[in-house]
């Protein structure tokens, strides 16, 4: 891919995490925070996205940069859906977009476990 349409590709990684924010955010006014904070997703999830993290993330990120970004607020659910918009469609960096949709709920699963979010005993 060539320097145009790696600046290309990510402006429009950019203007769909903005469009994707600002719709969210709105939802999120209409949805309650504690639905996320009872639990939505199980430990196996979390586990299994650990797994993905440790195999594909780990060569460029690391779990501590995780930790703190899920604010356990109104805007929980907002956040969420951002990470998942984002990270399903620009990573891997190397193939973009290349993970099974359940892989990618897994390693938000796993970002949400980092964060204190407590898992549910049944997939929701």
């Amino acid at each position: 891919m060539n320097v145009k349409n790696k600046l290309v590709f990510k402006s429009l990684a950019i203007i769909l995490m903005v469009v994707s924010l600002i719709a969210c955010t709105t939802m999120a006014q209409e949805e309650s925070a504690p639905g996320v904070l009872q639990g939505v997703y199980t430990a196996e999830q979390a586990q299994r996205g650990s797994d993905t993290f440790k195999d594909i993330c780990r060569n460029c990120h690391i779990p501590r940069d995780f930790r703190s970004i899920f604010k356990q607020s109104e805007n929980t659910v907002a956040i969420i859906n951002d990470y998942y918009g984002l990270i399903s469609i620009t990573m891997p960096q190397d193939s973009p977009g290349s993970l099974s949709e359940e892989t990618y709920l897994d390693v938000i699963a796993y970002f949400m476990s980092l964060n204190g979010l407590a898992a549910a005993d049944a997939a929701q």
